[in-house]
């Protein structure tokens, strides 16, 4: 059987390699070339997932790294709420161009053809089944196509609406982002804090980071709408006000980026098409990192069309759609539903909300998870000095809790009707942004 995946992201390499060690012929297409794939920048993720997946003992030293204490900070920089990580949990980052060269090996020594410098138009629909892909190089048919293709995919954003998956991301969807690794200017001990992240800030919807390493500072500014040039130097060079150790040569990065920022599509299947990976926003919403859940997912895909053959209908690749929220999607929910409730925040709200610490460090490290009836009392007593902002969190966090559950909830077989039903339940509670 044909199967092709559109785009070489994480999760479409490892759906295609354990595909193509089970037997079936698969392709990869991707637009750029192979030396141009990966962002020259460092990121999380499980170490033991990946190594699992490509059957690797351990990850080579020189690629990877520890991250230091983590410290979100208000929008006045008044408040700083401290994450202090020990042996067990710190956190390892590793460079994006090595994770996927090691992707990539691992999916050709399992069979996979990859064809670079094909640009992936749009699909190829009959009826109302994905049958292949129209690229700068012919249209190329198939039985199954993985689109791994982008948080703005040519391939779901042109999908038939009677399919009913979502095409294009709503306002606050996405983050764009500038990152880059600058020079450090002078001598300077490690900072006790190394990586900070700044919520709503200078005033804006959406954040920034500044993470001080022993050989370069990591400077990242993401929005929910695109940056201009004017106002990107001006978030730079306030951080080199309070960061003076940071230099103006770029060591790695200088690169804009369109990160997802939501919950994973409710609806990601239809006849001879799975979405995966950023193609299907599959990212923790506040930090945007994915790496993990789309591993997982490419694994999930793949092990569901390896249990039905040669079945690629929606019903078929249900399972995946359907084990992918009640694993993991639900969980993003609720980190989506704190991020937007913050982001509808004036700056002053959320400093009140640092200083009265109704939100503290278990909300951002664990994604808004803890909706306990005892740990929002708390909140309750201290947030009601100023209702007008903590309703507004609480009310988030309580939306977040009801989403996950309605996700998890997906029906337990493909009925086209049902499954439409269920994914406009989902819609209906989600936070959405405001445009301030």
């Amino acid at each position: 059987m044909n199967i092709i995946v559109a785009g070489a992201g994480h999760g479409g390499l490892v759906a295609a390699a354990r595909l193509a060690k089970a037997g079936y012929d698969v392709t990869v297409y991707e637009m750029k070339q192979g030396d141009e794939l990966g962002h020259d920048w460092e990121d999380r993720f499980s170490f033991d997932l990946l190594t699992e997946l490509i059957e690797k003992d351990s990850i080579p030293d020189g690629i990877w790294r520890y991250r230091g204490d983590c410290a979100f900070i208000s929008p006045d920089y008044q408040t700083g709420i401290t994450i202090h990580y020990n042996e067990e949990n710190r956190q390892k980052i590793m460079w994006r161009k090595s994770l996927i060269e090691m992707l990539i090996e691992y999916a050709q020594n399992c069979g996979v053809r990859l064809n670079f410098g094909v640009k992936i138009t749009a699909p190829i629909i009959k009826g109302d089944r994905v049958c292949g892909i129209k690229t700068s190089v012919g249209d190329i048919e198939a039985d199954l196509v993985i689109d791994a293709a982008g948080a703005f995919s040519p391939l779901r954003t042109k999908l038939p609406d009677s399919l009913g998956i979502e095409k294009m991301p709503e306002r606050g969807d996405v983050f764009y982002a500038f990152r880059a690794y600058y020079n450090k200017t002078e001598e300077s001990k490690m900072p006790d804090i190394p990586f900070e992240v700044f919520l709503c800030h200078a005033r804006e919807q959406g954040l920034s980071w500044c993470c001080t390493n022993p050989d370069s500072v990591d400077i990242l500014i993401g929005r929910i709408d695109p940056l201009k040039n004017d106002m990107l130097n001006a978030h730079l060079d306030d951080f080199r006000k309070t960061h003076p150790w940071i230099g103006t040569e770029v060591i790695h990065g200088g690169n804009h980026a369109v990160i997802p920022v939501r919950r994973p599509l409710a609806l990601m299947v239809a006849d001879g098409y799975a979405a995966v990976g950023d193609s299907a926003f599959m990212t923790t919403p506040m930090n945007g990192m994915g790496i993990d859940l789309s591993l997982n997912a490419g694994k999930l895909l793949a092990d569901t069309v390896i249990r039905n053959v040669s079945d690629f209908s929606a019903g078929a690749l249900w399972s995946y759609n359907r084990d992918f929220h009640i694993l993991y999607g639900g969980k993003t929910a609720k980190n989506e539903s704190l991020k937007n409730a913050l982001l509808n925040l004036p700056g002053e709200g959320v400093d009140f909300l640092f200083k009265s610490e109704v939100i503290q460090a278990n909300d951002l490290a664990g994604a808004g998870d803890n909706t306990d009836v005892g740990v929002l009392l708390k909140k309750f007593i201290r947030g009601m000095k100023k209702p007008q902002y903590f309703l507004k969190i609480i009310g988030g966090l309580i939306k977040g809790g009801m989403l996950a559950k309605a996700l998890q909830s997906a029906p337990e077989s493909y009925d086209k009707s049902d499954v439409l039903k269920w994914q406009e339940k989902t819609l209906s509670q989600t936070v959405k942004v405001i445009r301030k």
